[in-house]
């Protein structure tokens, strides 16, 4: 549904990160309950002390939102399931949401994949708008990184 009114848009983006904010607080709850992970893999965390071999480029490809587990530098902002954790990604995250509502074509988020995981490089807004909107997949640049060993 595209939003041409520009107030209307601001307050369904306003209620649309409201939303996504208390999924982000429930699973938070849930998950520690449960004594479950909810927290993003970091890229980085991930290869330490791994060889990394090379990389080559996938291309663009639809991925299944729920095969991406991580991110490249920002694990701390978002949850597993890309809802945001802090209040202080609102207005990024609103204007993503008003572009995508306005029609507006989206680029690819940029994602690395290691093993079967994809680890987010750029597009974690993108991402988390997608899920709450409730995509179940996006498109990617995806690079591919190889594993040799472990250090």
């Amino acid at each position: 549904m595209l939003y041409p009114n520009m107030v209307e848009l601001e307050v369904t983006s306003q209620n649309d990160f409201s939303a996504a904010r208390f999924r982000a607080k429930l699973r938070s709850m849930m998950t520690r309950l449960l004594g479950k992970c909810n927290e993003l893999l970091s890229l980085e965390a991930v290869l330490d002390g791994a060889l990394v071999k090379g990389q080559h480029a996938l291309g663009i490809r639809t991925v299944p939102i729920d095969e991406i587990v991580g991110s490249g530098g920002r694990a701390d902002e978002f949850d597993r399931a890309f809802y945001p954790r802090r209040d202080l990604t609102r207005e990024r995250w609103k204007r993503v949401d008003q572009a995508s509502k306005s029609g507006v074509e989206l680029p690819p988020v940029e994602l690395r994949k290691v093993g079967e995981q994809y680890f987010v490089m750029d597009g974690h807004h993108r991402i988390s708008v997608a899920r709450q909107r409730g995509q179940r997949y996006i498109d990617a640049q995806v690079v591919e990184m190889i594993i040799a060993r472990r250090l």
